[in-house]
């Protein structure tokens, strides 16, 4: 595990400041000289300072040894900026032409300031209306000795340090004694005196806010919540001491940037990822404003190790090589410790990840098969760094806790190469090091004790070790723990031969899992997230099935729609109380007017210089990820109004003939479930090459349920993972592909929805892959549509049957408007009134407003679909001006149209449809998202479709009067199969909730 040490000294003051000083409005910021009459309004003005040496009340900014200041400069960019030290005028020029970096719609610049400076001044003109901002000067504190200290503790020398900070205590400037304090108290942090430490911040905080120095009082603070954070998890202590920053905020612009790393600290030790990532991304915006490049490292290494937690340890290798290219050489001993025991530590995680298991939650009895140490490999990539980490904290960087904490992490890496007398040996002395670990460096010494006792054969040891974590993950709000503990108490019981209590731990864990499915934001890798507790699902799955298939096929069901289950919102809105409804209606609100005005602002891009182009990309980056946030935060809100998901029934709804094949990775291998009216035949799979020819996946699969599949009419399959990416509709069955027997559906096994927004049909279609080029005679480019005919919502039954038919919005596929024209006639003489949505008409606006009309039963799409980002996240429908629907989008609708077809590329491709064999992945993409807003059959393609193919299935899908989605398919594919066998007749799928 990683330890996010981040205390900034009192001497780094020197290189902190002040950091927002929003000027219009701003109760703190100085008064404006007049302004010439002026009909015009003053210009907006925003002006950010740093690299004062101290920031103190007023406020006033005490210059640093190197007289140079930073300043982020935004206003409107015409605007005329002057900057000024005093009378010398040091730059004036309209802020696109300002000498500076350009960052956040705004300029860094770099302000040398002269002896005897009183003063730094911003104004801002414009049509003869001006704004201003003024910022008086001080001399630096000048206390050689103060510096020496800090000098010998950053080094190591800590008995050095406290002689010379003694010999301060009596010093007659009230400043320097303040800080004089403040450095004992991280001396006392370094020798691990907690009390000491804590009292010494206390105390240091006292005298920096009698001194007025603002900036010193920020950071004592923010050390005195770390501390109380990481020894004894202290967590309403130390929010309480980030909370009292807030009223020092507005003239520490610097503490502004810092503040939300510390925030991300607590969020991330109690649980909140969401939290934890949103404020990470509030102080590196801060960061990057300001220049904070030390910070801007300790905010990288947080981030890779929320990485880490979200099962996407080669994205957090990554940002931890840039940290160590980054590091200066002649860094502390500390800093240096610190990134070596992170990257060890993410060295782990990437070795379990290539070997397909779950980390410290794999099974405890197959360790990873690992070169020993001091060869090559995995496992050796993590020990060279957490050996190295280790000698500091032995040396130089005196840190109990953090050289209990590398101790841990090696003792982890030799568990997993098999040698149980190293990890032992290991532990101990990591508890010799420190008595006193903070909770979580406590459970992962309790999870290898317990590992210990299993591989030794000794699970009633391990039993009652495992109850202990439990004991510590419930008192320290630790829900990782808690599910380690149910998992680990699940092997202990089972191999004591207690099957049913360990199902019943298992069931536990997996209790615990549900939980943790709410904790990571959309787009951050839930999938990952998820896959990493998934090891529970898998045991009792596998041991359910020698004992109780019925109940097996529960655990499986539930397992595999865990992940999705949870993106439903509907259900849980009336639920809501009257002040957390008006909260989710707000931030719902406020995500689609966020949403309409992003699209709107880029439909005159083509305007654009390629270098505008390229700023205003950037800067919508990030505008995207609070956008995103937005509808994160609408959909938690409700989500906590849903009462639990009502238990899965033995076996799902089922049509006669219909059977559902359901399919759930065990310990080693598969668990395969044929489900029918008629009962379930439960079998044992082996593990599969999924790269191997389909006959050979056709035996795996289907032979083990020839019986039941000869004596079906309809498939629907539900396969989890890796699998999902299997066509079965495609694999060769008794001569000819199976879809040639039967329907077949690929179904999310979502649960049954309390109440339905809308049970609309719907249609949905899409063709090409954005960016795509096709020739200007090119055939029609294929979408689909479905038919109508299905029950429709309350609010809809005076409404007329509709269809909504958006055609080409990007003006660039001609067979997409000549498909739209044949779909729409056809729906036109099923009885349905036809809305047609074609070329720059296609707006963001328009079509999510159409689709959430009453009455709307078929949505036909005709244009560019794609696929990307974390959990399929970044997919969306092209949409004109440059605009698209995105699966936030959809997710965000009220009512979904019941039938959709999307033809065209990667309309149904998931993040597990592209894993490697034996990954795990959300299964999200927009199909899979129209399905969770409630549409009941969706038609899409997995891949990119070839254009004529595309026509001619969608052609013959609307050709004949067949009212299931599934067997219209079924006549489409098949047609398609018999005009040309080498086509790729098998990309489309039928999918059902």
């Amino acid at each position: 595990m990683t330890r996010r040490r981040a205390l900034r000294t009192a001497l780094e003051a020197a290189i902190l400041g002040a950091m927002a000083l929003a000027l219009a409005g701003d109760a703190h910021r100085p008064p404006t000289p007049a302004t010439p009459a002026s009909t015009a309004p003053a210009p907006p003005l925003e002006v950010e300072f740093a690299g004062c040496s101290a920031v103190h009340a007023g406020p006033a900014c005490a210059l640093p040894d190197d007289r140079t200041l930073r300043l982020w400069v935004k206003a409107p960019m015409d605007a005329r900026v002057v900057i000024a030290v005093d009378a010398t005028v040091t730059a004036d020029a309209p802020l696109a032409a300002l000498d500076g970096a350009l960052i956040q719609e705004g300029v860094l610049a770099r302000v040398p300031v002269p002896d005897g400076a009183d003063a730094l001044s911003v104004t801002a003109e414009r049509d003869g209306a001006r704004a201003s901002f003024r910022l008086p000067l001080l001399p630096p504190l000048e206390a050689p000795p103060l510096k020496d200290a800090e000098a010998l503790r950053r080094n190591g020398k800590l008995d050095e340090a406290s002689s010379a900070l003694d010999a301060l205590a009596s010093a007659p400037d009230p400043a320097v004694q303040a800080l004089a304090i403040g450095k004992r108290a991280r001396v006392d942090l370094a020798r691990g005196r907690i009390p000491e430490a804590i009292a010494g911040f206390e105390a240091s905080i006292r005298a920096h806010r009698a001194a007025g120095r603002v900036s010193d009082e920020f950071l004592d603070r923010l050390a005195l919540s770390y501390t109380l954070l990481y020894n004894g998890r202290r967590f309403a202590e130390a929010r309480a001491a980030l909370g009292a920053l807030g009223p020092l905020e507005a003239i520490h612009p610097e503490g502004r940037a810092l503040k939300p790393y510390y925030e991300a600290l607590l969020s991330s030790e109690s649980g909140d990822l969401r939290a934890a990532l949103r404020q990470l991304d509030a102080s590196a915006a801060g960061a990057e404003r300001l220049g904070l490049g030390d910070h801007r490292l300790h905010v990288l290494q947080m981030r890779a190790d929320l990485l880490q937690t979200l099962g996407r340890p080669l994205e957090a290798q990554a940002l931890l090589r840039e940290v160590k290219a980054l590091l200066p050489a002649s860094s502390a001993p500390c800093e240096q410790a610190s990134l070596l025991n992170d990257i060890g530590w993410n060295a782990l995680h990437v070795a379990w990840a290539s070997d397909g298991s779950s980390g410290p939650l794999a099974d405890a009895e197959a360790p990873l098969a690992r070169a020993d140490a001091g060869s090559s490999g995995p496992l050796a990539d993590a020990e060279a760094p957490l050996t190295a980490a280790l000698a500091l904290y032995r040396g130089p960087c005196p840190r109990p806790a953090e050289q209990a904490n590398a101790l841990t992490n090696l003792a982890l890496a030799k568990l997993e190469a098999g040698q149980t007398g190293a990890a032992r040996a290991l532990l101990d002395e990591a508890r010799r090091t420190d008595p006193r670990p903070d909770a979580r460096v406590a459970m992962y010494w309790i999870e290898i004790e317990g590992r210990i006792a299993l591989r030794s054969g000794n699970p009633a040891s391990a039993l009652r070790i495992y109850d202990r974590l439990s004991q510590l993950a419930e008192a320290s709000e630790l829900p990782e723990g808690r599910y380690r503990a149910a998992l680990g108490r699940g092997r202990a019981l089972e191999a004591l031969g207690r099957l049913d209590a360990a199902i019943a731990a298992y069931e536990g864990a997996e209790a615990v899992r549900s939980d943790l499915s709410l904790l990571v934001p959309l787009g951050q890798g839930r999938g990952g997230y998820l896959g990493r507790f998934e090891e529970s699902a898998r045991l009792e799955v596998d041991l359910l099935l020698r004992r109780d298939p019925r109940r097996a096929l529960r655990a499986a069901r539930r397992s595999r729609a865990l992940a999705l289950a949870a993106l439903r919102w509907i259900d849980g809105i009336e639920a809501l109380g009257g002040e957390e409804r008006a909260r989710w209606e707000t931030a719902l609100a406020a995500y689609r007017d966020a949403r309409a005005a992003f699209d709107e602002e880029g439909r005159d891009d083509w305007r654009l210089s390629s270098d505008e182009l390229e700023a205003a990309r950037v800067t919508r980056a990030s505008r995207g990820r609070s956008i995103r946030a937005l509808l994160d935060e609408a959909l938690f809100l409700a989500r906590r109004g849903e009462p639990a998901p009502a238990e899965l029934a033995d076996a799902p709804a089922l049509a006669e003939g219909e059977l559902m094949l359901v399919l759930h990775p065990i310990r080693d291998g598969w668990a395969g479930f044929a489900v029918s009216r008629g009962g379930v035949v439960a079998r044992r799979l082996p593990a599969l090459d999924l790269s191997s020819p389909a006959a050979e996946l056709a035996a795996g699969l289907l032979a083990p349920f020839a019986a039941p599949l000869r004596a079906a009419t309809r498939l629907r399959v539900a396969a989890h993972g890796a699998l999902d990416r299997i066509d079965f509709h495609a694999l060769p069955w008794e001569g000819a592909p199976l879809v040639a027997r039967m329907p077949v559906t690929y179904g999310l096994d979502l649960p049954e929805r309390g109440a339905r927004p809308a049970d609309v049909a719907s249609a949905t279609r899409s063709a090409g892959a954005a960016g795509e080029t096709r020739p200007a005679d090119a055939a029609s480019a294929p979408r689909s549509a479905g038919a109508a005919g299905e029950t429709r919502p309350a609010d809809a039954a005076s409404a007329p049957r509709s269809a909504l038919v958006v055609a080409d919005p990007r003006r660039d596929l001609p067979a997409a408007r000549r498909e739209a024209d044949a779909v729409a006639r056809a729906l036109e003489g099923k009885g349905l009134r036809v809305e047609r949505l074609s070329g720059g008409l296609a707006t963001h606006r328009a079509v999510a407003g159409a689709l959430e009309q009453p009455g709307i039963e078929v949505f036909h799409y005709a244009g560019h679909g794609f696929f990307g980002g974390l959990d399929g996240w970044d997919s969306g429908l092209a949409l004109a001006g440059g605009s698209e629907l995105a699966v936030g989008d959809i997710l965000a609708l009220r009512r979904a149209p019941a039938r959709v077809v999307l033809s065209g590329c990667d309309t149904a491709r998931t993040e597990a449809a592209q894993a490697a064999p034996g990954a795990r992945g959300l299964g999200l993409g927009l199909a899979q998202a129209l399905l969770v807003a409630g549409a009941r059959s969706v038609i899409a393609a997995t891949r990119p479709v070839d254009d004529a193919l595309a026509e001619r299935v969608m052609a013959a899908l609307y050709a004949g009067e067949q009212q299931d989605p599934a067997a219209q398919l079924r006549e489409a594919t098949l047609a398609a199969l018999r005009a040309d066998p080498s086509c790729d007749w098998a990309s489309f799928r039928a999918l059902v909730p």
